[in-house]
C-alpha cells in the first residue's frame, strides 16, 4: 500500500521533452508574433468570393461562379474546371454546361491531373515556361502564368481549377498561399453539395416515362433561359408538340402501346435536336422544346423539319406492329429589344399561353401542320 507522502513526491516535476508552460503574457505576444500578415486586398476578395460559391444554388450556379466571376472577381484572364468523372456520374447532371466550352472539362482518367502535381497535391503556381502550361488552358490567349488548384474529397482527387493571369497579377507568400488552399477547399466541399443536390434535384424534375426533362423543369429551364436572353439581348423560342389524335390511340392500342408510342417519339426528337435546346414532356402525349437564340425563322424552319420527321417515323413495336402518328406544333418567339420585360415569370407565363393558343391552332387546322402566335402587347 502506498504511503500518504508519496502522493506529494511528483509534484512540480516537469514532463521530459516537453516545453516549458508560458504565462498569459508570454502566450500573447507568441500569438502575435505567429500572425500571419496576408494581402488585405486577396483577403476581402477570397472572403466574398467563398461567399458567391456558398451562395450557388445549383451546379450551373457553381460553374457560373467558378467560370465566369471569378476571373472577373480578382482581376484574372481566364479559369477552367477539370473534373474526374470515371463512372460518368457528372455527365447526365452537366444539362446546361455545354456554354463553358473547353473551360469545362470532364475526365475519365484521373492520370492528366495527376500529372499536374506532385504525390501530395497542393497548389502550384507556374509560369509560362513550365512544361505544364501547355495542358492547361489551352483555348486561352495572352495568359503568362497559372495557378493550379487540386480540388480534394477524402483524400482523393476529384478535379482541378487552374487560375490564368498576366505577369505581375498574382504575388503571395505564406498568408496568401493559405488562404487560397482554404478557398480550394471551400470549393470542393461546395462542388461536392452541388452535385448531391443535382442529383436529387433530376429526381424530381425527370419524366419517369422518357427520362426528358418533365414540366417541372422544364419551368425551371425556361426561366433560366429568358433571363440569359434578356441579358444577351437574344431570342428565345418555345415550341409546343401534340401527338395527333393520341387518346384515340390510347383506346385502340392500349396503354403499354401508348407509352412506348410516346418513349420513341420522345428519342426521336431528341437525336434532332442541337445540345442547347430543351426537351421536355408535359403531359400524356404533349411535348415542349426550348429554343435558346433562335429567331421565328429559324425556329418555323426547325418545327417543320421535326413535323415532317415524326410524320415519316416508323415505330416497330417488336411485335410485328408498325406505328404511324404525326404531330402539330405551335411556337411562339420572344424578341427582348421589340417587347422589352420586367417581370419575367409573367413572361414565361404569357409565352406559355400564346404558344399553347398557336398548338391548339394547328390542331384545329387537322394536325400535323405548323402554326405560329406572336406576342401581341408590351411585356412589363
Amino acid at each position: 500500500m502506498t504511503k500518504d507522502g508519496n502522493y506529494d513526491s511528483g509534484i512540480g516535476e516537469e514532463i521530459e521533452g516537453a516545453p516549458p508552460a508560458l504565462s498569459g503574457s508570454e502566450l500573447s505576444v507568441s500569438r502575435r508574433d505567429e500572425t500571419d500578415v496576408v494581402n488585405r486586398y486577396l483577403y476581402n476578395q477570397t472572403r466574398q468570393m467563398e461567399l458567391m460559391l456558398l451562395e450557388a444554388e445549383d451546379l450551373l450556379a457553381l460553374f457560373e461562379v467558378l467560370l465566369v466571376s471569378l476571373p472577373r472577381h480578382f482581376a484574372f484572364r481566364a479559369s477552367e474546371l477539370w473534373l474526374f468523372d470515371p463512372d460518368d456520374v457528372l455527365s447526365p447532371l452537366m444539362e446546361g454546361a455545354e456554354r463553358y466550352g473547353q473551360s469545362l472539362q470532364l475526365l475519365n482518367d484521373v492520370f492528366p491531373i495527376q500529372e499536374l502535381y506532385e504525390l501530395e497535391p497542393d497548389i502550384v503556381q507556374i509560369d509560362a515556361t513550365n512544361s505544364r502550361m501547355f495542358e492547361v488552358l489551352k483555348s486561352e490567349h495572352g495568359i503568362d502564368g497559372a495557378l493550379l488548384m487540386p480540388l480534394m474529397q477524402e483524400g482523393e482527387i476529384i478535379g482541378s481549377l487552374h487560375i490564368g493571369y498576366q505577369d505581375g497579377a498574382l504575388s503571395f507568400g505564406e498568408g496568401e498561399d493559405e488562404l487560397l488552399a482554404h478557398l480550394t477547399t471551400i470549393v470542393s466541399l461546395c462542388l461536392r453539395r452541388a452535385v448531391t443536390r443535382r442529383q436529387s434535384s433530376q429526381l424530381t424534375l425527370l419524366d419517369s416515362l422518357t427520362h426528358i426533362s418533365n414540366a417541372r423543369g422544364f419551368s425551371r429551364e425556361l426561366s433560366r433561359e429568358i433571363s440569359r436572353a434578356r441579358r444577351s439581348d437574344s431570342p428565345v423560342t418555345i415550341l409546343l408538340l401534340e401527338i395527333d389524335d393520341f387518346s384515340e390511340l390510347y383506346q385502340s392500342y392500349g396503354e403499354r402501346r401508348g407509352q412506348f408510342v410516346i418513349k420513341k417519339i420522345a428519342e426521336r426528337l431528341l437525336s434532332n435536336m442541337r445540345l442547347t435546346d430543351c426537351l421536355a414532356r408535359l403531359e400524356q402525349g404533349r411535348f415542349t422544346i426550348l429554343l435558346p437564340g433562335t429567331g421565328e425563322a429559324v425556329s418555323r424552319d426547325i418545327a417543320q423539319r421535326l413535323r415532317g420527321d415524326i410524320e415519316q417515323f416508323s415505330i416497330d413495336d417488336g411485335r410485328g406492329a408498325v406505328l404511324q402518328v404525326s404531330i402539330s406544333t405551335g411556337f411562339v418567339t420572344w424578341e427582348p429589344q421589340q417587347f422589352p420585360a420586367v417581370d419575367l415569370e409573367q413572361l414565361a407565363t404569357q409565352m406559355g399561353s400564346v404558344a399553347d393558343k398557336a398548338l391548339q391552332d394547328a390542331v384545329a387546322r387537322g394536325g400535323n401542320c405548323v402554326a405560329q402566335s406572336r406576342l401581341s402587347t408590351l411585356v412589363i
